[in-house]
């Protein structure tokens, strides 16, 4: 095989791991509606509800999932019907509640958290939002 045939071969991969790279960053983007829905248990998500970011940790035994998001905060109690929250006031910031950095940074002024029954080995779920309900961090763990 010639040197330039070579280099042909080299840069039609490169096209295609990146062509592959940006295929499964959309397909992850076009799927944070339906994983948010999962992490609340609720079966779709608000229509005003956006997400902004989303970060998983691959741990073999557990699950979790940290996905930040806005929303109308008129329509911010609907995320909450999934499980049995418990609600609490908080200070500090979504960047300094959990230990990974998910999205723009926002002040928090309350935390939600629910220990479902069916996560057999433990693990939460916990909504931090900002003091109007129109950005909030999700943060779910299941061991």
């Amino acid at each position: 095989m010639t040197l330039n045939r070579i280099f042909k071969v080299f840069g039609v991969m490169v096209v295609l791991i990146i062509i592959i790279i940006i295929v499964l960053h959309m397909v992850d983007i076009n799927g944070r509606p339906q994983r948010v829905a999962f992490m609340l248990n609720i079966p779709s998500i608000p229509k005003s509800m956006r997400v902004i970011d989303c970060s998983s940790s691959l741990i073999p035994t557990d699950i979790v999932i940290i996905c930040a998001i806005e929303i109308d905060p008129q329509e911010f109690p609907h995320l909450l019907k999934g499980y049995e929250f418990t609600k609490s006031a908080i200070n500090g910031t979504s960047h300094t509640q959990i230990s990974e950095k998910v999205g723009k940074e926002f002040p928090v002024a309350f935390q939600y958290i629910a220990k479902p029954k069916d996560f057999k080995h433990g693990g939460q779920v916990t909504v931090f939002t900002d003091t109007y309900m129109k950005r909030a961090l999700i943060d779910y763990y299941k061991e």
